[in-house]
């Protein structure tokens, strides 16, 4: 059996997790940092960033496990930044792990409308907000657009463009 590593690629209220709960293979272990820093947060908030560190670490923990075992290990994270996608196609790499990029990015105004809908309030014990600041979906949906174009270099072994505005659909030319 051949290690898979997927990974979403999409800013907060794109869709992931709602991709991830409907779509994920039968078996699949899925790394969720939101689930993760909820769990390790002393508050119990999916937002803390203090416990962020060792969330990733509990993250690339579960997938060397997984992977090492021949599993599939699904990454329920924004992936904005190619550092980030990086680490993750390193991680694969070291167990001959096949991986899928999986391009969620709906339109910009799509995205904040989604994560408006979040919680605004802020936990009185670590501060955070389960809704995104709206310039940082902003931030993270420049990123993706602009590397849209360029992931297919990054080594991906598929990539899978699930939602993307109209402007960054190819237009068919006679």
């Amino acid at each position: 059996m051949t290690p898979t590593l997927i990974a979403t690629i999409g800013p907060s209220g794109a869709g992931k997790t709602t991709w991830r709960t409907r779509h994920t293979p039968p078996g699949a272990v899925v790394v969720s940092l939101d689930e993760t820093r909820a769990v390790l947060s002393p508050c119990g908030c999916s937002a803390n960033q203090a416990v962020n560190a060792a969330a990733v670490a509990a993250g690339v923990a579960t997938t060397r496990r997984v992977l090492a075992a021949g599993g599939t290990v699904v990454w329920d994270v924004t992936n904005y930044l190619q550092q980030f996608r990086t680490e993750l196609l390193d991680l694969a790499d070291e167990f001959g792990a096949r991986t899928v990029g999986l391009v969620i990015l709906p339109p910009l105004l799509t995205a904040l409308a989604r994560n408006g809908t979040r919680d605004p309030r802020r936990c009185p014990n670590c501060g955070y907000a389960r809704r995104v600041d709206d310039h940082a979906v902003w931030r993270m949906h420049h990123a993706i657009t602009h590397a849209v174009p360029h992931l297919h270099r990054e080594g991906w072994h598929e990539l899978r463009f699930l939602t993307l505005p109209p402007y960054l659909h190819r237009s068919e030319e006679n």
